[in-house]
């Protein structure tokens, strides 16, 4: 066979580069084999053995063979080995250069096609939410301007309790402002109001009612012991509940006559005040330019709906408020997609519901004492019982669009049937646990707008048995409808006075801030405390006289 041209491997070695990609199986030479086997093995590779072969490294840097001595070096005797190469390669360099690169490749190839395990580099774990939101507050907070250095952000564990009740307190904050602001006006409960003259009247002669000299050294005494208890909580960073404690005590302590206390007594839902429908004002004469928003909406695109910062909105409206995608371009979808229905109209009360009352402290009459005197008015004991159930269980309908109520929701807790026409209610928080009175006020509002409507519903059963009867007086003698609050936020409390008003035809319920003090203060809360003894001797005395009085008037026309 004749031998192949010389300059052929000299030309390959020319076009190679200094630091090119080897072949993926190395080149093995045998002893004994011929020039031209060892050109053709390194045309074809070599089946591997069994054992796995080692790399061939070349140095780097390595001199380029001139076509003589490619030709000097196939005269060599077939016998005679080639030189072996030192194990040791340049020297090391502080960067990684990319024949080191390369090496790691074809190792990790070669102990693959060998059947060895290559050791692979263990992959990162994936990228997850938290650890990305926690880069990019690290990047923010590096290029933000006068950033000394990289900050680690707080994860939650190195949050403190503080900062945590910090953004409760003022999260909860927004939300009792916006709920007073929009809920209670949309239902027409206003605080701190102003009375007319004759409902201030009849408050100042409840509350600044004189007192004996015995009576007062009492209340002084009970005033102690509750600025105890409340130096007591205080001290001990106690909560809710226990703040409560020395004011249920010391209304106990009052000693009054036929006072019923429930606490966490939930009341009825027919009770809340509803929204009111006004028909003052019209939109109608907007219809036109409603009509040019509409026809200018395929003119220019229409940015997103947007409410004021402090304006709440539903679900319903939100859902209503969203675009519609028309599928134009798309026959087939448009003769498959529904239509969707057309929105109905939100009802304000909706839109701004009412919590219902479930003071901490409910303050009304027994109803044992009040069947009681109810049969002294000609009525025995098991009329009067009969006659209290009956208006609780008859289904009346007071507006013609309104719902089915009882006629008199004399009781209004289902859990506390004990408790009849309540007068006062007490709400309180514990100003440790970051919970202000803001609150509270908002909770005694709505709990006093639901215990003047049951007097309310009192006075219309009587206006209906007098105009139905011509030997009645047609003209009342009652005092107006009344009811009191206690707020708390730790030892400061506060005394208020709610009652309703009509304007207009439209029913409001306002009250007032009457008196505040703190319990660890001994003069404000002596005079405090006469002033719930005061508002208690009025609940269970003149208000209890004039509830059976104006039930016997409703009783004897009710009577077949």
């Amino acid at each position: 066979m004749a031998p192949r041209a010389k300059s052929a491997p000299g030309q390959n070695d020319r076009r190679k580069p200094r630091t090119g990609r080897h072949s993926a199986n190395p080149i093995v030479r045998k002893p004994g084999q011929a020039a031209g086997a060892q050109k053709s093995s390194r045309l074809h590779p070599v089946q591997s053995s069994n054992t796995p072969s080692v790399p061939f490294s070349q140095p780097a840097r390595t001199k380029r063979k001139h076509p003589q001595e490619c030709e000097a070096e196939a005269d060599k005797p077939k016998d005679e080995r080639p030189a072996k190469q030192p194990r040791k390669g340049a020297p090391s360099h502080p960067e990684l250069s990319d024949e080191n690169l390369q090496k790691d490749s074809e190792s990790g190839a070669k102990a693959y096609k060998s059947g060895g395990v290559s050791e692979q580099p263990k992959e990162l774990p994936p990228l997850s939410r938290s650890n990305l939101q926690i880069l990019d507050n690290e990047l923010m907070n590096s290029a933000a301007p006068n950033s000394p250095a990289l900050k680690r952000t707080l994860s939650r564990r190195s949050i403190t309790a503080s900062e945590a009740e910090t953004t409760r307190s003022q999260r909860s904050s927004g939300n009792t402002a916006f709920y007073r602001h929009k809920n209670l006006t949309a239902v027409q409960i206003r605080i701190h109001a102003q009375p007319p003259e004759c409902i201030q009247a009849a408050i100042n002669r409840i509350v600044n009612r004189k007192v004996s000299k015995e009576r007062r050294a009492e209340l002084r005494l009970i005033a102690q012991e509750f600025r105890e208890g409340c130096l007591k909580n205080v001290r001990a960073q106690s909560g809710e509940d226990d703040f409560l404690d020395p004011l249920h005590t010391a209304l106990k302590s009052l000693g009054l006559k036929n006072l019923c206390l429930h606490e966490k007594a939930d009341w009825r839902e027919e009770l809340k005040p509803v929204v009111q429908q006004q028909q003052h004002f019209s939109s109608s004469f907007m219809a036109g330019v409603h009509q040019l928003e509409v026809d200018g909406a395929s003119a220019r695109p229409r940015k997103r709906q947007q409410r004021s910062a402090g304006e709440y909105m539903s679900p319903k409206s939100s859902m209503t408020n969203a675009p519609i995608r028309t599928p134009a371009n798309n026959p087939q979808e448009l003769r498959t997609t529904p239509l969707p229905p057309s929105p109905t109209p939100e009802k304000e009360g909706d839109r701004y519901p009412i919590k219902t009352p479930r003071p901490d402290l409910t303050m009304g009459i027994e109803l044992t004492a009040l069947i009681s005197t109810l049969s002294s008015q000609n009525l025995s004991e098991v009329r009067a019982r009969t006659f209290l159930e009956w208006l609780q269980n008859e289904m009346v309908q007071y507006k013609p669009d309104g719902p089915l109520e009882p006629m008199l929701s004399l009781v209004p807790a289902p859990r506390a049937l004990d408790l009849a026409f309540p007068f006062a209610i007490v709400e309180g928080k514990a100003y440790s646990t970051g919970r202000q009175i803001f609150e509270a006020e908002n909770q005694a509002a709505v709990s006093g707008a639901c215990g003047l409507k049951i007097q309310i519903d009192l006075d219309n059963l009587v206006n209906h048995a007098i105009t139905s009867s011509a030997s009645l007086p047609t003209t009342s003698t009652t005092e107006p409808p009344l009811f009191f609050s206690i707020t708390t936020q730790g030892p400061i409390h506060e005394l208020w006075v709610h009652w309703t008003v009509v304007e207009d035809g439209v029913r409001m319920f306002e009250s007032k801030l009457l008196d505040s003090c703190n319990a660890l203060l001994l003069e404000g809360g002596e005079g405090f405390m006469v002033k719930l003894n005061n508002v208690g001797f009025w609940g269970t005395g003149p208000f209890v006289d004039s509830v059976v009085k104006r039930l016997g008037k409703v009783a004897r026309k009710a009577k077949t």
